[in-house]
């Protein structure tokens, strides 16, 4: 491929990250909407939100291997206008049933497209030769925040549910099929051993199996962040409800400023020291920041946990595509599903343990599992994958 290829091929495949987080966080954004319209307790509401991560952690596996038969780049193309076109039903749902039904099938979408678009990525950053996936998480942070300032801007203007999510999924589908025909992936180069004992079939398993419980690790404290900051520090803390919720915005921000720096990071200091650092980072600072017990230091600590955890998940990826890139699909497939499991139950598990012993040292699991990721690290160097 030549360079330009490249360029174009990197930017769209950004493009489809980019929709990703915008259709996610457009509906995320009108929940409170949603929730009085179909007049829902916080219980039921909860239930519901379950069928996001339910729909995805069901058909991940097996969006890696529709990626792998069908090629990661046409599956990507369809689920980016499937996935927008997932955010209309669920403006159409009528009662809790039904908007159940629409979470999960939207969660589904996202998975595929998940896969397919980060299978896309580590494809081409094997062509690049040098660290680009960062960068491409990075699409998917940023437009988390810009996801959420059109849901807020709708719900400001009084704009219903339902007409917000026609239009971004308009908007999205549009950017999608002008994204679609840029990318262009370098077919996997064979292994100089077509049978190497280091890339066999059950070694390779085995590293997956550890890739994806490292990315569930790094997910739990992501899950933990997103819904328990702002409650810990209006609850606990004390804050009022505006100041409580910077401590999610501090995490996001930070995280979208680690993944725009990472390859960076990646490419001089090497993925193993990258992530041993990060996990370092996320583990201690949120630690430090909830023991000294002030908000200040709460925020703090919720941002140094995204800048660490920024540096994690693309460099697992990253590692997956490496040991095997010919099913690379397959393989990321396994760890998104492992991995966003933990997006999916530890904020259930934070909320039984904070029951027990309080939500402040319930909160210094995810902190705790960072400092695993970090002790773990050397699973991902190019020579504990060969030996």
């Amino acid at each position: 491929m030549t360079a330009p290829e490249l360029r174009y091929s990197r930017a769209a495949i950004f493009g489809y990250f980019f929709v990703l987080g915008v259709a996610t966080a457009t509906w995320a954004a009108r929940l409170p909407a949603i929730k009085g319209s179909l007049h829902l307790s916080d219980g039921r509401l909860g239930l519901a939100l379950f069928a996001v991560p339910a729909g995805s952690v069901l058909t991940l596996a097996l969006s890696g291997r529709i990626a792998d038969r069908f090629g990661a780049v046409r599956v990507m193309r369809i689920a980016g206008i499937l996935t927008p076109l997932a955010l209309i039903p669920i403006g159409l749902a009528p009662d809790l049933a039904a908007l159940m039904v629409t979470l999960a099938v939207y969660g589904a979408m996202a998975g595929l497209l998940d896969v397919s678009m980060n299978a896309c990525g580590a494809r081409l950053e094997l062509g690049y030769g040098r660290p680009i996936m960062s960068s491409l998480h990075a699409g998917y942070s940023i437009a988390g925040l810009a996801g959420a300032g059109i849901g807020g801007i709708s719900a400001w203007l009084g704009i219903p549910p339902l007409p917000t999510f026609i239009a971004a999924a308009i908007v999205l589908i549009v950017l999608g099929l002008l994204a679609g025909p840029r990318v262009v992936i370098p077919p996997p180069l064979p292994p100089p051993d077509p049978h190497p004992p280091s890339t066999a079939p059950r070694s390779i398993r085995k590293i997956i199996l550890v890739l994806g419980l490292l990315a569930l690790c790094g997910q739990v404290g992501e899950g933990s962040a997103g819904d328990w900051s702002a409650v810990y520090l209006h609850v606990d803390l004390g804050s009022p409800p505006g100041a409580a919720a910077v401590a999610l915005g501090a995490f996001s921000v930070t995280m979208a400023a680690g993944r725009l720096a990472g390859d960076r990071l990646a490419a001089r200091f090497g993925p193993v020291r990258l992530v041993r650092v990060s996990g370092l980072v996320a583990g201690l600072g949120l630690a430090a920041g909830l023991l000294i017990g002030t908000p200040a230091a709460a925020i703090a600590g919720f941002a140094l946990l995204g800048l660490g955890l920024a540096g994690i998940f693309p460099q697992i990826v990253s590692a997956a595509a490496r040991l095997d890139p010919g099913q690379a699909g397959r393989n990321i497939g396994r760890i998104a599903a492992v991995a966003y499991s933990g997006l999916l139950t530890g904020p259930v598990a934070i909320g039984a343990i904070a029951s027990g012993v309080g939500l402040r040292d319930a909160l210094l699991v995810p902190a705790a599992l960072s400092i695993v990721v970090a002790a773990a690290a050397g699973v991902m160097s190019p020579h504990t994958q060969g030996s």
